[in-house]
């Protein structure tokens, strides 16, 4: 917390390199106690507070693969349910800020029609709309 603070510090008076370097340290930190704490069976709430925590860090650095799976890592456990649907928030968000580079494609994905609702109940446990199931337009990193 104290990096991140610092982090914040830095921003503020607009040392951009050093206060992503602080909050790149601060992640680091989080993550790894996000990992022993689940490694160590900790119990919820606080395993995916930290898995969260760490989530929001990654997103501070631009590491927002590695956000996207500290999410996921802290929704596939037992969240209360005001944490669940933070994180879902925060994993909508990391996708509708994510922009499209050169190293990304695009893709088509066709749902056959017994694996539909499968699909859709996946889609609906992170918070995003199953709005045309025939035709899913992702991203997949080449």
């Amino acid at each position: 917390m104290d990096l991140a603070l610092q982090g914040d510090v830095a921003a503020g008076k607009g040392l951009h390199e050093e206060s992503i370097q602080l909050y790149h340290t601060a992640f680091e930190k989080e993550r790894e106690a996000a990992l022993l704490a689940d490694f160590m069976q900790n119990p919820e709430p606080g395993l995916s507070i930290l898995f969260r925590s760490a989530a929001s860090l990654a997103v501070q650095c631009g590491l927002d693969r590695e956000a996207e799976q500290l999410v996921a890592k802290a929704l596939s456990g037992n969240p209360t349910p005001e944490i669940a649907s933070e994180l879902r928030e925060m994993l909508q968000d990391i996708y509708t800020h994510a922009e499209l580079s050169d190293d990304t494609a695009v893709y088509q994905l066709e749902i056959p029609d017994k694996e539909r609702t499968r699909f859709e109940s996946i889609l609906q446990q992170f918070g995003l709309s199953p709005a045309n199931m025939r035709r899913v337009i992702g991203r997949v990193a080449l």
